[in-house]
């Protein structure tokens, strides 16, 4: 028996059947079925009911589902294990992000960790889709992921670090409202440049315009943050982008606007369930208190009577 072969039988189980099972596995439907009916020669026993197009477990393969869930869970446990020895003293921690938070975000946080930390080595990838963010954290591929707040699988935690709050940038020669806001209802014609949402995921900006009735023209949907505003600079679009991003449009001679309503999403930081390792655990803390210090800082700023985008730009000078 080998331990591929428990990890397809528990993806079919988990998904229902052959097709998606072998997307999340990214294998071939053969290639996950030649598997299992190996599995099935070697232990002498039928593990599934095959019913149309879904595998329905039998009462063996019941049986099976909890002993083969341990040894996957004890594979992830004995790697954290190691990757944890390996980072007492240095190693990698790797961590994955969505484009709603980008790397660069999670990058400005991370200062305090590797002043601390420098024989730590952080990998921070960015992946297409909070699917392929939890799919990655669930299998050791990432000890940390960092994304918007949506339900998760049983086996992995979702600790919030803050919430997410978008701004309007509009191009050079725009003037910011008099009133201080603009309703999300009056944000004009000129084409968005939105992030490209994944297949069967929502995005925060079209939820939130579809919510008040808001027909935006979309002009481009791109894969980060980055090309969003390189959109609005060079091609006279306007997007929805998160405070710290905003500061830099900014500096780059934009319009910043805010919005009433803002729109806003609870984000943080995802793992397995269980114990952190050392390093993982220090960088979420230190991660925690970057963010706290950046949002008391804006509500310090705001509390002195300054605008969302004054303060942004203040708290930006003082904590950065």
């Amino acid at each position: 028996m080998e331990l591929r072969q428990l990890e397809h039988f528990m993806a079919v189980v988990d998904h229902g059947g052959l097709a998606r099972a072998a997307e999340r596995l990214y294998l071939s439907q053969p290639t996950v079925s030649s598997s299992i009916r190996a599995l099935e020669r070697e232990l002498k026993v039928s593990l599934f009911h095959r019913t149309g197009r879904r595998l329905v477990p039998t009462s063996a393969g019941l049986e099976l589902v909890p002993l083969a869930r341990r040894v996957l869970d004890d594979v992830v446990a004995a790697q954290d294990a190691m990757r944890s020895a390996r980072e007492v003293g240095g190693g990698v921690l790797t961590v994955m992000c969505t484009p709603d938070m980008s790397g660069e975000a999670v990058a400005s946080w991370a200062g305090g960790f590797t002043h601390k930390y420098p024989a730590v080595r952080l990998d921070i990838s960015e992946v297409g889709s909070r699917h392929e963010l939890v799919t990655a954290v669930a299998d050791g591929q990432a000890e940390l992921g960092f994304t918007l707040e949506s339900e998760l699988r049983s086996d992995l935690h979702f600790v919030e670090l803050g919430v997410q709050r978008l701004l309007l940038v509009r191009p050079q020669g725009h003037r910011p409202p008099e009133a201080g806001s603009v309703p999300l209802s009056e944000i004009g014609d000129l084409p968005l440049a939105c992030r490209q949402a994944a297949p069967n995921e929502d995005d925060a900006v079209r939820t939130a315009l579809a919510a008040h009735g808001i027909e935006a023209v979309i002009g481009a949907n791109v894969p980060s943050r980055t090309a969003q505003l390189a959109f609005v600079l060079g091609s006279g679009f306007q997007a929805f982008l998160p405070l710290r991003m905003c500061a830099t449009a900014l500096d780059a001679g934009a319009c910043v606007v805010e919005t009433d309503p803002l729109i806003e999403s609870p984000f943080g930081v995802v793992h397995r369930s269980g114990v952190l390792a050392p390093a993982a655990q220090q960088f979420v803390h230190d991660v925690r208190s970057a963010l706290r210090g950046w949002f008391d800082a804006i509500a310090a700023h705001r509390a002195e009577g300054l605008g969302l985008v004054e303060a942004v730009v203040a708290a930006r000078d003082t904590t950065m």
